[in-house]
């Protein structure tokens, strides 16, 4: 175990000091890789040594390198060793991070990561959660308990609204779906020019359908969009929905972590008025996949929702100050995501972090500099927690422009040093990078705009 451990643990440090000198990303197509992996599963055993070299020359190469330097294309995620062998950890001791008795000391470990969320976040005390798959499990639980708390009689339910705005994740829609609530009953309140829902908007929407005998039961606000790194009127929408008697979900999953730097607390204002909040520990936090998490201001709300004792589960139940996480979620058998966050935080320290963070919000900046000096380039949306929408001016009409930048996308991805994205912005195309991620540095943020001008110039 020992010397085969040593050989994975080789192969991962290598790959991460070399990334540099890797392209962005290998592919294949699908017969490629049916011919190179696809195959029966074998009657007998075969060595290490050899499905280890089969890994490194078939599998482990064909894939987009999310920690590259040159990698700003999605909301990344660009682990830190430590929160590796968190993982390894984890793993290898194999804990059942569902129930207090069987793990008291990882569970321990999860609530005092969960704490520390709380604090940084601004929540009250007794708010707590726990650690997911990912933002989008963790929505949706959200979801669950919110229509649990507000809505759960079925004729109820067939009347409840659920709103958002019209830059939302999409999995808030589809959280909503799994939730049970009407696929027609899913509002998308309008934003303004910085992208951000208008609360006035969601007040006159919230009334209209009150007027028309439906239910009200939730809002799920952004702090910090995928589109635009747009974080909606935190304390406006909380007051809302004070008011009006509704439960707020804040979908923190990309900008959550920003609270550890100053710009990024002025920017979520408010957040800690929410009755439950989506993060990810796996983007700014640079911990492995998967680990989300779902904070909340009452977790019995979470306990009322999903607890349920079957008589082979009866020895597991706790006392009061203890805590089973299957109980305040739908996973029974769940590992202990805590490791890696833990070993992450604690190996760094959270000054070091905020200065990951901020240089990753920075390099965002320096783009939009860059742009504003080229004039074949015009920006679409700024530069906000370090995402940055931008395209080539062209000529020609709106088809014509979207073609261009399309090529440019193609141009730049295939040369595979460094690899964007795109999204639309009022129906435009716009090309989109992202930029957390704390191998990147503005050498890199320079290279790869003065990659996109000559893509302009030749494409």
């Amino acid at each position: 175990m020992q010397r085969l451990g040593r050989r994975v643990a080789d192969l991962v440090a290598r790959h991460l000091a070399t990334l540099r000198e890797q392209p962005t990303r290998r592919t294949l197509s699908r017969a490629e890789a049916d011919r190179m992996i696809a195959g029966p599963a074998p009657r007998s055993g075969t060595d290490f040594e050899t499905l280890l070299a089969k890994l490194e020359r078939d599998v482990i190469p064909y894939h987009t390198r999310e920690p590259h330097p040159g990698f700003v294309a999605y909301v990344q995620s660009c682990s830190a060793f430590p929160a590796v062998l968190g993982d390894w950890i984890a793993t290898g001791y194999n804990f059942f991070g569902g129930a207090w008795v069987v793990a008291p000391g990882p569970t321990t470990l999860e609530l005092t990561v969960l704490d520390w969320f709380r604090e940084w976040l601004g929540m009250p005390k007794g708010a707590g959660g726990l650690l997911t798959s990912g933002g989008s499990t963790a929505t949706l639980t959200a979801v669950v308990a919110a229509r649990h708390a507000m809505c759960d009689d079925p004729a109820r339910l067939a009347k409840a609204v659920l709103y958002t705005s019209d830059q939302a994740h999409s999995s808030v829609t589809r959280a909503a779906w799994i939730a049970g609530l009407p696929r027609d009953h899913i509002r998308a309140a309008p934003v303004d020019a910085e992208w951000r829902m208008k609360p006035d908007e969601l007040q006159q929407a919230i009334a209209r359908d009150r007027s028309a005998g439906l239910l009200p039961v939730a809002v799920v606000a952004s702090a910090g969009t995928t589109n635009t790194g747009a974080v909606d009127p935190l304390v406006a929408i909380a007051d809302l929905c004070k008011r009006e008697g509704l439960w707020l979900h804040v979908d923190a999953a990309y900008g959550g972590f920003t609270v550890l730097t100053d710009r990024g607390r002025r920017m979520l204002d408010g957040i800690g008025l929410a009755d439950s909040i989506t993060l990810d520990p796996h983007k700014w936090l640079f911990v492995p996949f998967e680990c989300g998490c779902l904070m909340v201001k009452d977790p019995v709300r979470l306990r009322q929702a999903f607890h349920i004792l079957p008589e082979y589960l009866e020895a597991l139940d706790t006392a009061a100050e203890e805590v089973n996480f299957a109980d305040l979620g739908e996973q029974l058998s769940r590992y202990s995501r805590a490791f890696k966050v833990w070993l992450c935080v604690q190996y760094y320290g959270t000054e070091a972090l905020s200065e990951a963070i901020e240089r990753g919000i920075h390099n965002a900046e320096i783009a939009e500099e860059l742009i504003r000096q080229a004039p074949e380039l015009e920006v679409l949306s700024p530069a906000r927690l370090g995402i940055l929408c931008f395209r080539a001016r062209g000529t020609g009409d709106a088809t014509t422009v979207d073609a261009l930048n399309q090529r440019i996308l193609q141009r730049v991805n295939d040369n595979a040093r460094y690899f964007i994205s795109t999204t639309r912005l009022n129906g435009a195309l716009a090309l989109r990078i992202c930029t957390p991620g704390f191998r990147t540095r503005p050498k890199d943020i320079e290279g790869l705009i003065g990659e996109i001008r000559e893509a302009a110039a030749s494409v």
